[in-house]
C-alpha cells in the first residue's frame, strides 16, 4: 500500500484517486468488463464525494453522511470481490481509499476553518 503524503488540495486528491485506479484497475480488468465497470462505478462515487465535501453551499451534515455512505460502498464492494481477487488486494485498495477519504476530510475540516477565519 503507498502511503498517502501530506497534501493541500482537491486537485492532489483526484490525482491520488487517479493513481489508485490505476494500480488496481488492472485486476478488475483480468476479471472482466462487469468488475471493471463496478470498480470504475466505485471510484466515480469517490470522486463525487470530493466533489461535495469542496462545495461550499452544502451541509455538513449531508457531507458527513455521504463520507459514511461512500466507505461503507468501499468496505462491501472489496468483502464482495475479495472472494476472487484475494483479501490482501482487497485489504489494500480499502485502506488506500480509506486514507483518501481521510485526507479528503481533514482538508475540507481546514478549509472550513480557515474559511470562517478570514470572514
Amino acid at each position: 500500500m503507498a502511503s498517502i503524503p501530506a497534501i493541500y488540495g482537491a486537485s492532489d486528491l483526484r490525482r491520488l484517486l487517479r493513481d489508485i485506479e490505476d494500480r488496481y484497475g488492472g485486476a478488475f480488468e483480468e476479471l472482466g468488463p462487469v468488475a471493471l465497470q463496478d470498480f470504475k462505478h466505485l471510484i466515480d462515487c469517490v470522486d463525487a464525494f470530493l466533489d461535495l465535501l469542496a462545495d461550499p453551499r452544502t451541509d455538513f451534515r449531508v457531507k458527513l453522511m455521504d463520507y459514511a455512505k461512500v466507505r461503507e460502498d468501499v468496505f462491501e464492494f472489496c468483502r464482495y470481490y475479495a472472494s476472487w481477487l484475494g483479501n490482501p488486494l482487497m485489504e489494500g485498495l480499502r485502506a488506500e481509499i480509506y486514507e483518501l477519504l481521510e485526507e479528503a476530510v481533514g482538508w475540507w475540516g481546514e478549509q472550513d476553518i480557515l474559511d470562517s477565519i478570514w470572514r
